[in-house]
């Protein structure tokens, strides 16, 4: 009997610690009705300063994974084709989306001031609501931190 409560008291720790590290937190999009779903053990970084004027940003060291979350007024009413072909003519490759409902252009980066051998990678994503256009820049090192920019932003949700 003292064997099988053992036993079974190791599982439940197990199960606890595997549901531990599929943990994740909700954040609020800023001044938006959207949220994500990100990793726990994502750790706030604070507004930003120009030219980097992210609104906040969610950074783990240990994923190598940073989330940079940008809000700007679209008082010129612009669409998200503009958006792109505007992108498109900086010579950066973007598409337009369609991720969990909502269509968003995707396009790729990476910091010219980071060395290649240690230079972060982005995944950016923009879309609109109402006369705001909202940017969430993904910089990861990895391709595990690659793969879970895909799971972070298919989490998007106008939903509670």
């Amino acid at each position: 009997m003292k064997k099988r409560m053992c036993s079974l008291t190791a599982l439940l720790l197990v199960l606890l610690c595997v549901s531990g590290a599929l943990a994740e937190q909700k954040v609020q999009l800023p001044e938006s009705r959207y949220s994500l779903k990100v990793p726990d053990g994502m750790e706030y970084d604070g507004p930003g300063d120009l030219p980097d004027d992210a609104v906040f940003a969610l950074v783990s060291e240990k994923l190598g994974l940073d989330i940079q979350f940008f809000r700007q007024t679209n008082d010129a009413g612009k669409t998200l084709q503009e958006m792109t072909d505007t992108i498109i003519g900086l010579g950066v490759d973007a598409e337009i989306h369609r991720i969990s409902g909502i269509d968003m252009i995707a396009y790729r980066d990476q910091d010219p001031a980071d060395p290649p051998e240690k230079g972060m990678k982005c995944v950016a994503y923009v879309f609109l609501e109402e006369n705001a256009a909202h940017m969430i820049c993904f910089w990861y090192t990895t391709q595990e931190a690659a793969n879970l920019t895909a799971e972070i932003i298919s989490s998007i949700t106008d939903k509670d």
